[in-house]
């Protein structure tokens, strides 16, 4: 067997053009394309995991404003009932205050008068300190101020006469103004929206009614119309205490 070694060396050089075309034009470019897919997917990787971890951020950041929020609403309330307390005390303080000044006022016109006549305005006085010291520690006890006045200011709607509810009536229908409530501070949003829907209940309102602040109204409401008024205040208890001393201190003996 003879070998070619002409056939040979040609073969041998066709097959490293071969090899060399191949790697130039065909290995190259793939390697080439294989390693842009690789950066691109490894770009989308990272940028999957970026998007995910801003996910969780914003997540812990949403969390961490409702917790903030919700102590936030918390401390409103709080702040809230503590201020409603507070005002309770103060009206409380001030009652029994002028009712400790009624008792000193007729314990000093007692001295001057006869001990029969001090016996009597003595009762009387306590007897109209206790039950508005009673009514108030009781009624704070159970509701809010605002609600113990609408209360108390309903009562004193059912129990008007024939003639004075005709007279308030008269002017809801007639179109004369509707009605106004005074209370001694500002209702709050809440408390109006409450007074405003048990007085249009109650009096069959056709118009909302009006709300306007009066200070001389101590612990209590008054509700206005044209040609009548319903009131209701614990003031009025004291200055009937205070009438009460003044005609037994007149009289100089017992009131009747």
């Amino acid at each position: 067997m003879t070998i070619d070694w002409w056939t040979l060396f040609l073969q041998t050089v066709n097959f490293l053009l071969l090899v060399w075309l191949l790697q130039h034009f065909l290995y190259k470019p793939v390697r080439s394309v294989i390693e842009k897919r690789r950066v691109l997917a490894e770009e989308a990787l990272l940028k999957a995991e970026s998007t995910e971890k801003d996910a969780e951020r914003a997540k812990s950041e949403f969390e961490a404003e409702t917790a903030e929020l919700e102590k936030t609403r918390a401390a409103v309330i709080e702040g809230t009932r503590q201020c409603a307390e507070a005002d309770a005390k103060k009206i409380v303080a001030e009652a029994r205050r002028q009712a400790d000044g009624i008792l000193a006022t007729a314990q000093k016109t007692a001295e001057e008068s006869h001990a029969e006549a001090l016996a009597s305005v003595k009762q009387d006085v306590v007897e109209t300190a206790v039950q508005i010291a009673g009514t108030i520690l009781r009624k704070t006890a159970q509701s809010s101020l605002d609600a113990v006045f609408l209360a108390r200011l309903l009562e004193e709607i059912d129990s008007l006469s024939d003639e004075d509810r005709a007279r308030i009536d008269g002017d809801i229908a007639g179109g004369k103004g509707g009605v106004v409530v005074a209370t001694p501070m500002e209702l709050k949003a809440d408390a109006r929206d409450a007074w405003e829907k048990a007085l249009t209940e109650r009096l069959h309102l056709r118009q909302s009614p009006g709300f306007v602040v009066d200070p001389a109204l101590l612990g209590g409401a008054e509700l206005r119309s044209q040609h009548a008024t319903v009131r209701f205040a614990w003031s009025d208890q004291l200055e009937k205490a205070a009438e009460i001393l003044k005609d037994s201190a007149a009289r100089g003996g017992p009131s009747d």
